[in-house]
């Protein structure tokens, strides 16, 4: 038996099938510009470069500091160093390595407006050129500075205590240079604390010197520290050459690691009374394997200074850094 559809049935299917193709396509539709805000913000989260960030702080005293000479950074690595300190706000903020205090004024500079924030400085060299730039240049900076020299950072790093929001480095750049102060302020930082080193690709601009490896400090503990890193904007390695890292949580699972960096040859020897105080800071506050490596490395290169005393690298780099006048 055949059953015969009017034409209104026909068209009531039809309405009803393009009805559920129009809500299909709208579907789809939806999803894809869904689909493409997520790309988007996904593409944003990864180019998001600091040097970009908050520049107009940095501006305020941008044509000042160059003429003063009192930095050694390139324009990108100061502005770099100028967008952590904005997107972070931190409050306890360590700078090792002064020199005339170029990276301080920076720091002052960029926190100048976060409340109850303030800037600890070490530096070992104890003549009256540690941050005199910060003194004579930008003195109404300096309400939120405390400046130590004249020693290591373990013989400070007590008074400043713990809870260490974000950490400058920028010292030696010879070994064990960095690695040690890394070493030096990582019980005082705070869990997921910023790291910035400075000249962290310095070793490759360097003429190698017979028997000597120049400044790898940095570039060895940058690249080994567990945690997400970051970099200014361009192409190329010495257009970087300064980086920040947001540690890891529960760096205690990487301690042997570290102190394992500061095994071999050093490129200089620290002066005794140094040495003396590393070693007492290590027996407080790290466990016996860090302790062996570090009193190990210590003998090694002790005895290799006396059994090769033309190849004094302290004198060494002390006469080359007098000669560039650094």
């Amino acid at each position: 038996m055949n059953i015969k559809k009017n034409d209104n049935d026909s068209k009531i299917i039809i309405s009803k099938t393009n009805s559920n193709k129009l809500k299909f396509n709208i579907l789809i539709l939806i999803l894809l510009i869904l689909s493409f805000k997520f790309n988007y913000f996904l593409e944003n989260k990864s180019n998001f470069f600091f040097d970009k960030y908050e520049t107009g702080i940095y501006n305020n005293i941008k044509q000042k500091l160059f003429k003063s000479n009192c930095s050694y950074m390139w324009g990108n690595q100061r502005e770099f160093l100028n967008g952590i300190i904005r997107k972070y706000l931190p409050k306890k903020i360590l700078e090792l390595g002064v020199s005339h205090g170029g990276s301080s004024i920076i720091i002052l500079n960029a926190i100048k407006d976060i409340k109850n924030s303030h800037l600890y400085s070490i530096d070992i060299d104890s003549s009256h050129f540690v941050g005199n730039c910060v003194r004579n240049n930008f003195p109404f900076l300096s309400d939120k500075w405390t400046l130590f020299k004249g020693n290591i950072a373990a013989k400070y790093i007590e008074k400043i205590g713990k809870n260490i929001d974000l950490v400058m480095i920028d010292t030696s750049h010879f070994e064990p240079g960095e690695i040690l102060d890394f070493l030096l302020i990582l019980p005082f930082v705070k869990e997921e604390a910023i790291i910035i080193f400075h000249d962290i690709d310095q070793q490759i601009t360097k003429t190698k010197e017979k028997g000597m490896r120049e400044e790898w400090a940095p570039y060895i503990i940058f690249n080994l520290i567990r945690g997400e890193k970051f970099f200014p904007s361009g192409d190329g390695m010495l257009n970087k050459n300064i980086g920040a890292i947001k540690l890891e949580k529960n760096q205690k699972r990487f301690v042997h690691d570290y102190c394992r960096a500061l095994g071999g040859q050093w490129q200089y020897f620290p002066k005794d009374k140094h040495i003396q105080l590393i070693q007492k800071y290590f027996e407080k506050y790290y466990d016996n394997t860090c302790q062996m490596i570090l009193n190990e490395t210590i003998n090694f290169n002790r005895q290799f200074i006396k059994n090769n005393p033309k190849e004094n690298f302290y004198e060494k780099i002390n006469r080359k850094r007098d000669n560039k006048k650094y």
